[in-house]
């Protein structure tokens, strides 16, 4: 606390205001700040579910890029092997039947690892849009939960400004009749100390370190 030793009460009383007022303002402003924390949290969580999913969608797209490339690679190696099977039975040496035969054991084989990787590929993707539908539902709560907090803590983050408006004419009021010295030693204080530059002895003991 600071000692105001030698100031009549009426300069004591008008310093004792401002400081209440102050002290009322500055109490509002952090309520305030920390529902505007809480209207931040919320959104944070939301982008935070946005980003996750970001990265997720990129793997789909490319997954279905390869997807179609297999499906191309199988519905082309199909054609092939119906046409060499075609010509196989045109065979008309031993010799041709027999490279067709080889012919046709390694698109068969070229088929089924299309095939295969195919599958891998659209299982990948199956696993990653059940991801991104878990993602999706949790950033549709967290949008639900943070439009409600922008509804509740908005209006209560309104009315507690109303407040703080409805005590800044007081304040400059009770400024322009206190004392400028006294102001410029609680200004200097009040940053720091907070709402106990200006505090009373009760007996022996300082009421803002309650020290004897």
């Amino acid at each position: 606390g600071s000692f105001l030793g030698g100031c009549d009460l009426e300069a004591i009383d008008h310093i004792k205001k401002v400081q209440s007022i102050s002290g009322k303002i500055s109490l509002l402003q952090s309520e305030v700040e920390k529902k505007m924390e809480r209207i931040r949290a919320s959104e944070q969580t939301l982008e935070e579910f946005r980003t996750e999913s970001e990265p997720c969608q990129q793997r789909i797209t490319q997954g279905r890029i390869l997807s179609n490339k297999f499906e191309l690679d199988v519905g082309e190696l199909t054609t092939k092997i119906a046409k060499s099977k075609d010509h196989l039975d045109k065979a008309t040496s031993a010799n041709e039947f027999n490279s067709l035969k080889v012919q046709i054991a390694k698109l068969d084989e070229e088929k089924s690892s299309a095939e295969g990787n195919l599958l891998l590929i659209m299982e990948k993707i199956e696993e990653i849009e059940n991801q991104v539908a878990d993602i999706n539902e949790r950033s549709s709560h967290a949008k639900q939960q943070l439009d409600e907090i922008r509804s509740v803590v908005g209006k209560e983050i309104e009315e507690y400004q109303t407040e703080i408006q409805s005590m800044e004419q007081p304040l400059q009021q009770a400024r322009d009749v206190t004392e400028p010295e006294l102001l410029e030693i609680f200004d200097r204080l009040y940053s720091g100390i907070g709402a106990t530059v200006v505090v009373a002895i009760e007996g022996s003991t300082w009421g803002g370190c309650h020290m004897n």
